[in-house]
């Protein structure tokens, strides 16, 4: 087989892999709030369990990515893997609080990871018109797989109604689905092949030279992970309680959310040939700010519902264009240093978001966290087109 045709199979097994990532998230998007309220834990406690795993993504990610720059990705992208089926299975054998803490917290370190050198490792076999297709295509099969994820998410209310078991037994039988798909992931990257980066190179976080780039993404981040961290871990907790939505109901609605994002993320990537990537990425996130403030202000799971769709289109769609033009901006041997400085920030911010959304479900209201998730979806807006709106857009060439 020729460089080029290799060349292409690790693309299309990079993109492939995507797939059974999601499928697991898919799941766990849909049932681990609901699941762990089942158990009994409060609001708080629940917050602390989805704390910790967003947490040590933050920590790690910056070390996972920098460790990959110098020894190669294919490792650590193997490694998340098993780290994550690992987690699942201490999901679907253990409930104590203390127990399920620490699961969620190697689940965030198998993902940190991934999430380190997933995005670089694509980007270097990848370049010019090809990266943007391999990133969108890569988008679109993880929110497909979201969809399958989100579907399975309904078998609970299908096995109880059938063998009888009560509905948090039910549910914990789907994180043997989890640990497959992170189990078929894993046999996905065997076969990728990995250039080894030149010799010699220290392992210093200095090595990323791009800091005004990095510094303003990190930013953007900030305000984008402490919003997203009040309100999407809890979207399925929130219709589960306010509404009564059953598990079945949520894994429809979810499944409908990703599939409408995978289209809008081709939708996506014609808008940025038009109107360049940043004007892209304010234009869908300021009018997904609309919709979220819709959700609280519904007054029936239907109308939310409808509301959730939209919103989850808007603020997704352009989210491979975004990454494509962010990986464009680095030099190749700062991408997966780069790309873990842009996760850490998000999920150090997200983690808190996560936790303090909590309190404010707990101490306030259910609907607190929407109105201030609104407020900071606004702001990063405006610090990323203040950088980024007129800066030339062949510079996601380099």
């Amino acid at each position: 087989m020729g460089q080029e045709a290799l060349l292409g199979r690790d693309v299309l097994l990079l993109v492939a892999y995507s797939f059974p990532v999601s499928v697991s998230i898919g799941l766990r998007m849909v049932i681990l709030m609901p699941y762990l309220s089942l158990l009994g834990f409060s609001e708080s406690q629940m917050g602390l369990i989805a704390t910790v795993g967003t947490l040590s993504m933050a920590i790690l990610a910056v070390p996972m990515g920098i460790l990959s720059d110098m020894r190669g990705r294919k490792a650590f992208l193997a490694s998340s893997r098993l780290l994550v089926a690992f987690s699942d299975l201490m999901f679907l054998t253990l409930r104590s609080f203390e127990a399920l803490l620490i699961a969620n917290f190697i689940g965030g370190l198998g993902a940190s990871m991934s999430s380190a050198v997933r995005y670089a490792f694509l980007a270097d076999k990848t370049s010019g018109p090809r990266r943007r297709w391999a990133f969108t295509a890569s988008f679109a099969l993880f929110s497909l797989g979201s969809v399958a994820g989100s579907l399975l998410a309904g078998l609970p209310d299908l096995i109880r109604a059938r063998y009888g078991l009560d509905l948090a037994e039910a549910t914990r039988l789907l994180f043997a689905l989890c640990m497959a798909s992170s189990l078929t992931s894993f046999s996905l990257v065997l076969p990728v092949r990995d250039e080894r980066p030149r010799p010699g190179r220290r392992a210093r976080l200095l090595a990323v030279r791009s800091w005004d780039v990095i510094g303003f993404f990190c930013l953007f981040q900030a305000l984008l992970g402490l919003g997203a961290g009040l309100v999407v871990p809890w979207f399925s907790y929130y219709f589960f309680a306010r509404f009564g939505a059953r598990l079945s109901e949520l894994g429809f609605l979810f499944a409908a959310a990703q599939a409408a994002m995978a289209l809008g993320s081709v939708s996506a990537s014609k808008m940025a040939s038009r109107l360049g990537s940043i004007r892209t990425v304010v234009a869908c996130q300021l009018a997904s700010v609309g919709a979220l403030l819709a959700i609280p202000l519904s007054p029936s799971f239907t109308l939310a519902s409808a509301f959730y769709v939209l919103r989850a289109v808007l603020v997704n769609m352009a989210t491979p264009v975004l990454r494509a033009y962010y990986m464009g901006l680095l030099k190749r041997d700062e991408r997966a240093s780069g790309n873990a400085l842009l996760n850490s920030t998000f999920w150090s911010f997200r983690s808190l978001g996560t936790y303090c959304s909590g309190l404010l479900m707990e101490t306030v209201s259910l609907d607190m966290p929407f109105f201030i998730t609104s407020l900071l979806y606004l702001s990063s807006s405006l610090v990323l087109y203040g950088a980024f709106g007129r800066r030339a857009e062949s510079a996601t060439s380099l």
